[in-house]
């Protein structure tokens, strides 16, 4: 059966709600976990790195989640989805973010955009995969770093 856009929707709505939930520091393990596949390959501007979905990678994540707190993330949320179908059990999805941030008391959104690779296993949808942009760079320009 192929993945539908709305299966994606959901999913991210999901991915999105871990993410919000790391930001307020009540990352449940086992959901955040459950969005993986089992190894994973993760793809940015340092370059590439393949791990385990363990307690090591939800902990290496949790950190990531603290260090945006201290810049003063405050919130995330889902502002575009592009689904590119691979075959009927994987895909490719561009996400457009828009994450919003707090400081010297003004509100600063920054929109990126990552792309996930997604695979589809007994009916649920995980992420083997991800490629993001120059993130230290794009919290410069901002301002936060």
């Amino acid at each position: 059966m192929t993945i539908s856009t709305s299966e994606v929707e959901q999913f991210f709505d999901r991915y999105a709600q871990a993410f919000r939930d790391g930001l307020d520091g009540t990352l449940d393990e086992e959901f955040f976990r459950s969005l993986f596949s089992t190894q994973y390959i993760a793809v940015g501007p340092k370059g590439v790195m393949a791990g385990d979905n363990d307690h090591a990678f939800v902990e290496r994540i949790s950190k990531g989640y603290e260090r945006y707190r201290q810049i003063g993330n405050k919130a995330v949320t889902v502002s575009e989805i592009e689904m590119h179908s691979i075959d009927e059990t994987h895909c490719l999805v561009h996400v457009g973010w828009s994450s919003e941030f707090e400081k010297d008391g003004r509100r600063i959104d920054v929109p990126f955009t990552n792309a996930y690779l997604l695979e589809q296993n007994d009916g649920l949808l995980k992420v083997f995969g991800w490629i993001t942009g120059d993130e230290v760079q794009l919290l410069k320009d901002n301002g936060l770093l």
